[in-house]
């Protein structure tokens, strides 16, 4: 009689070990069979049952269903069948792409575990797949700009989930989003510190490392700020496009700042030896030109990029902004002229002015191609409007300037609203 009720209770419980396996197995079947709901609901017995919740079978084809669940929300073309399904699924979906998340990472610990590899290759692309999905959420949140401290904590977590699932491209762009909510929290210090994670992790997102040197030319630290920018252009070196010419600028404008004219020339060399026709490269040589005072020079390298495509705004508004800001510059001396010495003020209003004016084709040139653009009609408004108090020209010519700079100042107007 002992025997029979031993006996009786042995197969209770292999019975009841066998139907949760089979509910982890009918959950699997489910999910194949796009029938969601149903297989949400077994695994979710089965993850809770004592017989399979310390199973990495269970949980690696949870986080499965959980997956396959959200990447049929997000899929327009989803069958009638599986919307049918997905109605019948309550919780947000957020709310599934962060459970399905952790059953996946439970199930690749269990795996460690127990020594054991059988579900973790595709338990990691299941998870990459949610860490993608989370990124989307976080993004839409992140987008609307109300809480960028809450954003920064939900960028926080998705940093953290994709190093779990060894997404380094996920990584890099969460780690920048997060970076960004810190700046529109003026957290400078998280900001930078941030930015210098991505520089080790070898992002090549060149305004990373363009912040990198600007933050180290502000505390004078020559050498960090020249290796940020010496980095940016060995990681864009293979990129398609205009970074790399624009991280070699940038990179020449700090030699010259740190006084290694050599190393400047020498790189500003190569790139004319290997960018002939490249835009980007010849703008911004011709910027360093004229940030440097040399407006000859800058205006045969914008020439040389307007030959090449006549119709862009860098280099008209480059070569108007060099000879604005070398106006504003000598405009100063001009003032700080004593007084008493009219003769020589009046000499070097007249070449000041002469300068103001060889701005204005530009950046009149650059409105022809986008006659909104606001940077272009404020310089011109604020020609005129310098152009206002000249007493070395006759009043029909100041009374073209004041009507001049009125066009200017309602196109501006117009645009600041």
């Amino acid at each position: 009689m002992k025997k029979s009720i031993v006996f009786v209770a042995l197969c209770a419980v292999t019975m009841g070990a066998f139907a949760q396996e089979m509910k982890v197995q009918s959950a699997y079947s489910d999910m194949k069979n796009e029938r969601l709901a149903y297989a949400k609901k077994n695994i979710d017995e089965a993850m809770a049952h004592e017989k399979t919740k310390n199973e990495p079978k269970t949980w690696a084809y949870a986080g499965l269903i959980y997956a396959q669940i959200v990447q049929e929300s997000n899929n327009s073309e989803a069958s009638k069948a599986v919307k049918k399904q997905l109605k019948e699924i309550k919780e947000p979906m957020e709310e599934i792409c962060q459970q399905g998340i952790s059953h996946l990472k439970k199930a690749i610990e269990l795996e460690e575990k127990a020594g054991t590899h059988e579900f973790s290759a595709t338990s990691m692309e299941a998870l990459k797949v949610l860490c993608g999905a989370e990124a989307y959420y976080t993004g839409e949140f992140y987008n609307k700009g109300t809480d960028y401290a809450k954003a920064a904590e939900m960028w926080a977590k998705v940093v953290d989930d994709a190093k779990f699932a060894k997404y380094g491209k996920l990584v890099d762009d969460a780690l920048y989003y997060q970076a960004d909510c810190y700046r529109m929290l003026n957290q400078k210090d998280k900001e930078l510190e941030l930015y210098r994670e991505l520089a080790k992790n070898d992002t090549k997102r060149p305004d990373v490392y363009i912040k990198i040197y600007a933050d180290n030319k502000e505390k004078g630290d020559t050498t960090k700020a020249i290796n940020a920018l010496r980095k940016g252009v060995k990681m864009t070196a293979g990129e398609s496009g205009n970074v790399n010419s624009i991280m070699k600028t940038e990179l020449a404008s700090a030699y010259l700042w740190a006084g290694k004219n050599a190393e400047a020339d020498k790189l500003l060399n190569e790139m004319l030896s290997k960018s002939e026709n490249d835009v980007t490269a010849l703008n911004g040589i011709a910027r360093i030109y004229g940030e440097q005072g040399d407006l000859a020079k800058a205006e045969e390298f914008y020439n040389k990029s307007l030959t090449i495509d006549a119709n862009q705004l860098d280099a008209l508004k480059g070569m108007g902004n060099a000879y604005f800001n070398k106006a504003v510059k000598e405009h100063k001396v001009a003032d700080a002229i004593p007084l008493e010495e009219i003769e020589a003020y009046d000499k070097k209003i007249k070449e000041v002015y002469g300068i103001y004016e060889k701005s204005i084709p530009y950046f009149e040139n650059a409105i022809k191609i986008k006659n909104n653009d606001f940077e272009a009609l404020n310089k011109l408004r604020l020609v005129y409007s310098i152009f206002n108090a000249r007493t070395d020209v006759d009043q029909s010519i100041k009374q073209g300037y004041k009507e001049k700079f009125q066009i200017y100042d309602t196109e501006v107007k117009k645009l600041a609203k």
